[in-house]
C-alpha cells in the first residue's frame, strides 16, 4: 500500500473522537495519533495507512485536498444544538462549543463536500446504525481492511485518557446523546436568541422540519453559561489563524515533496 492519510475533521463535540477512535480500534494500520494531531504535525510517511483527527482541520482542508493525492478525509456533522450543548470532562463546569464555531465548521466542510476523497457523515447516523456508516466508509475508501464491526468497538477499543474524556468513557454507542441538548434548555435559548441563524441552519440540514421545535423554550430563561469559545468577536483571531496557515501548508507541501 502506498502512502495513505486518513484524517478526521469537524466541528468539535460533533463525534470526531468516536469516529477516529473506531478507526484505530477496527482497521490495522501502520500508525496514529495520540488523541489529537493535527495534519500539519502528521509526520509524512512513505507506505501503510496513518489514521489522525483534528476538528478544527475541517478549516484548511480544502487546499491540501487538492495538492495531496495520499490525504484522504471523513468529515463529521452533528445537530448544531447538540453541539453548543455539549460538555467535556477535561473542562468542568463549562460548555466546550458556541453556534459560531459550528458555523466556520459548516462552511468548511461544505467547501471540501464534492470532493472525491473526502466523506461526509452524521454523527447520528452512526450511533444509530454504526454497521450501515462502517459500509460507507468502506465503500468510499476500499484501502480500509475490517477487523472488528463497528458495532463491537466499545469491546476492543484501547483508547486513551484524552479520548476517554472526550468520549465520556468508552462504551457501545447507543442514541442517548442525540436530543440530549434537551437537557440544557437555558443555554440553548440563549444561543439561539444570539445567533437566531441556527434556526434555519436546522431546517437547511434536515433536522427539523420548521420551527415549530422552539416551542420547548417557550417560559425558559436563557442564561450565559460559561463556554470555552468565546461568544465575542474574534475577528483578529481568525485572521491570524489565516496568516498562519500559509506558513503550515507551505510547510506541508515541502515536507511531502509536493
Amino acid at each position: 500500500m502506498n502512502a495513505i492519510n486518513l484524517h478526521v475533521v469537524g466541528c468539535p463535540r460533533s463525534g470526531t473522537t468516536l469516529m477516529a477512535e473506531m478507526l484505530v480500534a477496527c482497521y490495522p494500520h501502520q500508525g496514529h495519533s495520540d488523541h489529537e494531531e493535527t495534519i500539519f504535525k502528521v509526520t509524512p510517511h512513505e507506505q501503510g495507512l496513518r489514521l489522525s483527527k483534528k476538528p478544527n482541520d475541517v478549516l484548511w482542508m480544502a487546499p491540501l485536498l487538492e495538492r495531496d493525492p495520499a490525504l484522504h478525509v471523513i468529515v463529521m456533522l452533528r445537530d448544531p444544538r447538540s453541539v453548543i450543548c455539549s460538555m467535556h470532562k477535561a473542562w468542568p463546569g463549562m460548555y466546550f462549543c458556541n453556534y459560531p464555531v459550528w458555523k466556520r465548521a459548516e462552511k468548511g466542510a461544505a467547501a471540501i463536500a464534492e470532493h472525491p476523497r473526502v466523506l461526509l457523515l452524521r454523527y447520528e447516523d452512526l450511533v444509530r446504525d454504526p454497521m450501515k456508516v462502517q459500509a460507507q466508509i468502506e465503500a468510499q475508501f476500499p484501502f480500509l481492511s475490517r477487523a472488528h464491526d463497528f458495532n463491537r468497538f466499545h469491546e476492543v477499543a484501547r483508547a486513551g485518557e484524552d479520548a476517554q474524556n472526550a468520549l465520556g468513557g468508552v462504551r457501545e454507542v447507543d442514541l442517548s446523546r442525540i436530543a440530549g441538548w434537551k437537557e440544557h434548555l437555558p443555554r440553548l435559548k440563549q444561543q439561539v436568541e444570539r445567533y437566531p441563524q441556527l434556526l434555519a441552519d436546522l431546517v437547511e440540514h434536515g433536522y427539523e422540519e420548521d420551527n415549530q421545535w422552539k416551542e420547548c423554550l417557550e417560559g425558559i430563561e436563557a442564561n450565559d453559561f460559561p463556554c470555552r469559545y468565546s461568544d465575542s468577536s474574534e475577528f483578529w483571531k481568525h485572521l491570524e489563524q489565516k496568516f498562519r496557515f500559509v506558513g503550515k501548508r507551505r510547510r506541508y507541501f515541502r515536507a511531502r515533496g509536493l
